[in-house]
């Protein structure tokens, strides 16, 4: 069956899936000139007045409410519209891998990308929440990783509507090993079997396997009556207790028993403090550029030739004591991502002053930035952190000693202006709020491909979508340095 040409003012350019409510497209929006992905609903499935009118109002309101959220974890929804067959959703296309893909991949991922993806998913959860909206059906096919490590759920806004409309066929929706108690046994439900389902995406990524298996039969027997063997006791685990009681409550049978928040939830995980384990030599990376080949699994990658694993134990140049310091500092503000964002920074800059800026640029709000630098500055001083050689070079980045002309275009950056340890650290700085923490990586891996400052910005805006993402990041790539 061939898809429409158009719905509204959306020409359709292909078909990303298929389901029982309806097919999701892909698109492009010709206003604002971007690919956007339309969910649809086939108004025959929720006409006659088994709610018609009513069902296709409250997928309305839905999507009007998570279009008034605004959070890099949630999927955004631009529109809803109707044409004579269909309802339809109009939504951010996000280019990048399920969460059951990458599990499938690597079933038990290193305990800080766990954190991570937790930390994301909560944080998307707490906005939601906050704004009255609950998901009713998370579970890592529903969570996309895109191609910068941004976790985004998806389908906010329509597992309402689907929930209207099956529950008048069968007397649950949702994932068999991801839902509630109580959506099994028919009591009212609330945003706490989110929570749930939370808990049980922590369990799976921690054992390699969910909490409830089984038969559809079997695994609501289990939900409803078993409890999960501790992750610290699943054999061959490796995980800590620390994690025992934590899923105890997320996953318990009482919604009064379990966090009564997603903010509870997320600042129990953020009480786990990995600078205290010992180095595994693991590399934490999410990310891999669509141009790359098939990406790996999640925490397997190795880093870029030339720059060291993130498990070693120093940094030429820094004092270890005072990095362990700065890590302490910064925890309190991103959690466990402390260790492994201060040791990025720390092989970006030589100086104490660069390692602030640059772990400053990486906190979300202006508050924290100045918590932060007053944290870091009582536990830095000058003397206390060796230099690196030189002071303001990188290996294998000495500059010309002729400034080459500029070109039109470029900004008023000389075509051969040299890669200099300052271009590094302005380049990162302006990658990491589009990307993240992982910006060091990607600038290094694009320095050891570019000959001069113009081709190392044109690779590094190869790494954001095309349009004015990528315009907006050259040109703030191309501003006088700081």
């Amino acid at each position: 069956m061939s898809h429409p040409a158009q719905l509204g003012k959306y020409p359709i350019t292909g078909v990303l899936g298929k389901g029982a409510m309806g097919v999701v497209y892909k698109a492009f929006d010709p206003v604002i000139n971007r690919p956007v992905a339309i969910k649809t609903i086939h108004k025959a499935l929720i006409g006659q007045d088994l709610s018609g009118s009513s069902t296709t109002a409250r997928f309305k309101n839905e999507a009007r409410a998570v279009g008034r959220m605004s959070h890099p974890g949630i999927v955004a929804i631009y529109e809803y519209g109707e044409d004579a067959d269909t309802a339809y959703i109009a939504m951010e296309y996000v280019e990048g891998r399920t969460l059951s893909q990458i599990l499938h991949g690597t079933p038990r991922p290193p305990e800080c990308d766990v954190l991570t993806i937790m930390d994301q998913l909560l944080a998307a959860l707490d906005c939601a929440h906050k704004h009255g909206v609950w998901h009713r059906d998370i579970k890592p096919a529903n969570l996309l990783v895109t191609n910068s490590g941004q976790l985004k759920v998806t389908d906010f806004g329509i597992a309402r509507i689907e929930s209207v409309v099956l529950t008048q066929i069968t007397s649950t929706i949702g994932t068999p090993g991801y839902m509630a108690p109580e959506q099994y046994i028919g009591e009212n439900v609330d945003h706490r079997i989110d929570i749930f389902a939370a808990g049980a995406i922590l369990y799976g990524m921690l054992v390699g396997h969910p909490p409830f298996q089984g038969s559809a039969e079997s695994v609501m027997y289990k939900v409803v009556n078993d409890h999960p063997t501790p992750p610290s006791k699943v054999p061959d685990s490796g995980r800590p207790a620390f994690y025992d009681a934590i899923l105890a409550k997320a996953l318990a049978k009482k919604p009064a028993d379990r966090y009564q928040s997603v903010a509870e939830f997320r600042a129990a995980l953020a009480k786990r403090d990995l600078s205290a384990e010992p180095d595994t030599g693991e590399t934490t990376i999410i990310v891999v550029n669509d141009s790359s080949p098939p990406a790996p699994p999640v925490g397997v990658l190795d880093p870029p030739s030339g720059v060291p694993r993130s498990g070693s134990t120093s940094i030429p140049g820094w004092d270890p004591a005072t990095l362990h310091q700065v890590e302490l500092a910064l925890a309190s503000f991103v959690g466990p991502m402390a260790k492994v964002m201060v040791r990025k920074a720390a092989r970006d800059v030589h100086d104490i002053t660069g390692l602030k800026t640059s772990l400053c640029d990486q906190l979300g709000s202006e508050q924290d930035r100045q918590r932060f630098m007053a944290k870091f500055d009582a536990v830095t001083s000058p003397g206390r952190v060796a230099h690196a050689s030189g002071g303001s070079k990188l290996t294998g980045a000495a500059p010309r000693t002729q400034a080459p002309a500029t070109q039109p275009g470029s900004g008023g950056v000389a075509v051969g202006s040299a890669i200099t340890a300052e271009t590094l650290a302005h380049a990162t700085r302006v990658l990491s709020t589009s990307i993240g923490p992982i910006a060091s990586i990607v600038v290094k891996k694009s320095a050891a491909k570019a000959q001069t400052q113009e081709q190392l910005y044109a690779l590094l805006g190869e790494q954001v979508n095309a349009g004015r993402e990528r315009e907006t990041l050259l040109a703030a790539l191309r501003k006088p340095m700081r």
